[in-house]
């Protein structure tokens, strides 16, 4: 894999994490992605009317742009839900780290494929890094079923249970994005996935949230803004990079983000754990490596 190559994936991984950052600190982290979706189709409008002339959208991409965007709203409600009732440290890496393991075992039984021992390795290694990274309160629920022994939570608390949930929804939109980039140029299919997304999220957050819009806008206009910028430019340069180098070895090392969310939230923002949480992080990372260039 060449230097350049190297550069661009790294600063992928290590942006789309400070993305993330920035989400986890807003105060209403729905309103705030949604607010930051509407500023990346303002920003990339041009650059995706000039793509689309280029491109045009063939009649069997559209199917596939509805499903993911579908997709893309039950991903930001449960991302959402998970940064709200949990640490970044822990929600970031099993979110993403349960997305990738997923994804063989989903495909097994849709598209026929089958999992290779290196393949089940790596989700092994996933689902331990999981258990590292929730040690302390498995201790807990062993010394007593419930998992409230001496003011203990329970061993997966509601943080890592959307975390879960937005695994799952990254397997299923990575599933419909496998198809769905081979009809649609990638950047309409992912200008267009935003804008669906945002317009599903439309009737909700305008009826419901249209208090928490005015305030994040008003105390975090210049992150939201930052984030739109990322959303999609992250994705970008990861397309750049698959111009120079082979794709499995892209998907692999652009999820060290994992460990970066991982410091991100024990470093930046305090939450402790690290003792856990890093090597925890650090399993589930050499699992989606695993699996992306072996399995």
């Amino acid at each position: 894999m060449g230097t350049l190559a190297t550069v661009l994936v790294l600063s992928s991984a290590s942006l789309h994490a400070s993305w993330n950052l920035l989400v986890k600190r807003s105060r209403d982290t729905l309103a705030f992605l949604f607010l930051a979706n509407l500023a990346t189709l303002v920003v990339y409008a041009l650059p995706f009317a000039g793509f689309l002339r280029a491109h045009p959208i063939p009649a069997d991409g559209w199917p596939f742009v509805a499903a993911t965007s579908t997709i893309h709203v039950a991903y930001y409600l449960c991302l959402s839900a998970a940064y709200t009732h949990g640490a970044l440290s822990l929600a970031y890496p099993i979110a993403r780290g349960t997305g990738v393991a997923l994804v063989p075992l989903v495909a097994l039984p849709l598209l026929r494929e089958h999992v290779s021992l290196a393949g089940g390795v790596g989700i092994a290694l996933v689902v331990a890094g999981i258990l590292v990274m929730h040690q302390e309160p498995l201790r807990a629920l062993v010394r007593q079923p419930l998992g409230i022994a001496a003011g203990q939570q329970s061993a997966f608390n509601l943080g890592t249970f959307f975390a879960l949930l937005t695994g799952f929804a990254i397997c299923g939109y990575s599933l419909v994005d496998k198809a769905g980039v081979a009809r649609v140029h990638p950047v309409v299919y992912g200008y267009l996935l935003m804008a669906g997304m945002t317009l599903g999220l439309s009737p909700y957050i305008l009826t419901r949230r249209r208090a928490a819009l005015r305030r994040e806008w008003t105390e975090n206009r210049v992150p939201i803004l930052v984030v739109g910028v990322l959303v999609l430019g992250t994705y970008l340069i990861i397309l750049a990079a698959m111009r120079l180098t082979a794709v499995s070895y892209i998907v692999a090392l652009r999820e060290v983000s994992i460990v970066i969310g991982a410091v991100l939230g024990v470093w930046v923002l305090g939450e402790g754990g690290g003792r856990e949480r890093i090597p925890g992080a650090m399993l589930i990372l050499a699992g989606v490596f695993t699996i992306a260039v072996m399995g």
